[in-house]
C-alpha cells in the first residue's frame, strides 16, 4: 500500500504533500473511501483533502500547526463514528517514509461480518437489576478481545478494540494473523476474555468459549451481556 502512495503522489503532486490519511476496515484490512461523505481537517486553512484514485485522503503543503482534529462523516458505512485528535496525527519524517498516516474503522453492531471472523457481539452494564427495571448501560467504554495461545498460557490482546455505544452494546472482533495459533477445544471453540476499559480502569470477564471463525451474540450466548461491578479488576 505504501509503494502504490508513493507512485501516486510522485505522479501527481511531486512535493506538495503535507501528508494523506488511510482509512482501513479493521476487520478486513482493507482501504476505505468510498462511501464516505466527507472529511475535514478542523483548524488548517484548506481544510478538504484531495481524494486520489488509491483511495487516499491528501491534504497539500501548508502549516499544519493550526490542525485541531479530523472528523469524518461516515454515511451509512457501518462502522463506529471516528474523531481523531491533532495529536494523533504523527507524520513519518522525509528519511522515515512518505507522509502517510493510517487509522482503522471499527464495525458498527450492523457490520456483515463474512465467514471465517470470529468475535462477539455483546452490552455492558453498570449492574444487574431484576425486571422490569432497567439497567444502566456503560456507554463510550473502551473494549476488545483478549485470547489464549495455543500452549495455554499465553493471553494476547486483539489488535482492534471498539467503543460501547449509547446502549452500551459492542462488538469485538479477533483479527487472527497467518502465525497466531489460539487455543481450541474439541468443538473448536476459542478460549478469549472480554476486556473493559473505562479511562485508567480495565476489568475482565472469567474465560469465555467462542465459536472460532464465527461472530457470536447474546441470543446464542446468554453470558454476553456484561455487568462491570461483576468484571474482575
Amino acid at each position: 500500500m505504501t509503494q502504490a502512495f508513493e507512485v501516486q503522489l510522485e505522479n501527481a503532486y511531486a512535493r506538495k504533500v503535507l501528508f494523506a490519511l488511510e482509512l482501513l476496515d479493521a476487520v478486513t484490512l482493507t482501504r476505505v473511501s468510498q462511501g464516505i461523505r466527507r472529511v475535514t481537517a478542523e483548524g488548517l486553512k484548506y481544510e478538504t483533502p484531495i481524494t486520489s484514485a488509491s483511495g487516499y485522503f491528501v491534504w497539500l503543503d501548508q502549516d499544519i500547526t493550526p490542525l485541531t482534529r479530523i472528523t469524518l462523516d461516515l454515511g451509512v458505512l457501518p462502522y463506529d463514528t471516528l474523531e481523531i485528535p491533532a495529536s494523533d496525527v504523527q507524520i513519518p519524517p522525509p528519511a522515515v517514509g512518505p507522509p502517510l498516516v493510517s487509522f482503522q474503522l471499527q464495525p458498527r453492531l450492523d457490520y456483515a461480518f463474512s465467514a471465517g471472523t470470529t468475535g462477539m457481539r455483546g452490552g455492558l452494564i453498570e449492574t444487574r437489576v431484576p425486571p422490569p427495571q432497567v439497567p444502566t448501560p456503560v456507554v463510550g467504554a473502551e473494549v476488545l478481545l483478549r485470547w489464549l495461545d495455543d500452549d495455554n498460557t499465553t493471553w494476547h490482546d486483539a489488535p482492534t478494540s471498539s467503543r460501547t455505544n449509547s446502549d452500551g452494546d459492542f462488538v469485538s472482533i479477533l483479527r487472527l494473523g497467518p502465525s497466531d495459533a489460539p487455543d481450541l477445544d474439541a468443538d473448536r471453540k476459542v478460549t478469549v476474555r472480554f476486556v473493559a476499559r473505562r479511562g485508567p480502569l480495565e476489568r475482565r470477564s472469567p474465560d469465555l468459549k467462542l465459536p472460532h471463525g464465527r461472530v457470536a451474540d447474546p441470543l446464542t450466548i446468554s453470558a454476553l451481556t456484561f455487568a462491570w461491578d461483576e468484571l474482575i479488576p
